[in-house]
């Protein structure tokens, strides 16, 4: 072979070496959203609320919250950690009163964790405000979404930074 094919092929490794040792710490990084949905199912009576995050990312939460414990989101106990922190730092008002919402459970979906939480009411609400501080209170430059449909229409509201109580308007 010659000098020149032998070069190329050493840079060629050294390149892919590099690339490999990049890779790992690449694939970590957190996602930096939650999305979350909020549907008014009229056949069941149920406002149904579904959140998806990356799991890693709430795995570092937890482990924020507990001060530092290492988390396994595949647990069914930090699961329910999990949901306790969402139950607290996801809220919906009719305008008047805080909705309930009943924790249904988890499912991991590839990368992501999504949790599952509904509320049996008479008709949908007329007015609905989120407050969504999820992640937002661990990390710096977390902005999360709230997909609302609750007849025909969908609003998508958008959490970041210090925002707080949002209206979902004009869906009814």
């Amino acid at each position: 072979m010659s000098s020149r094919v032998v070069s190329i092929t050493r840079r060629m490794a050294v390149v892919a070496g590099c690339a490999l040792a990049v890779a790992p710490p690449a694939l970590a990084h957190r996602a930096q959203t939650v999305l979350s949905t909020v549907i008014w199912n009229a056949g069941s009576g149920m406002l149904e609320v579904t959140h998806r995050m990356h799991a890693h990312d709430a795995e570092l939460a937890l482990q924020a919250k507990a001060g530092g414990a290492q988390s396994d989101i595949t647990m069914l106990q930090e699961q329910a950690k999990l949901m306790l922190y969402i139950e607290q730092s996801f809220v919906l008002t009719d305008g008047v009163k805080m909705i309930a919402l009943e924790p249904l459970g988890a499912e991991i979906e590839g990368e992501a964790i999504l949790l599952y939480q509904e509320c049996k009411l008479a008709a949908a609400p007329r007015e609905l405000s989120i407050d969504n501080r999820l992640l937002r209170d661990v990390f710096d430059g977390q902005t999360n979404l709230v997909n609302v449909r609750l007849a025909q229409r969908t609003r998508t509201l958008i959490f970041s930074g210090k925002d707080g109580v949002k209206r979902a308007e004009g869906l009814l």
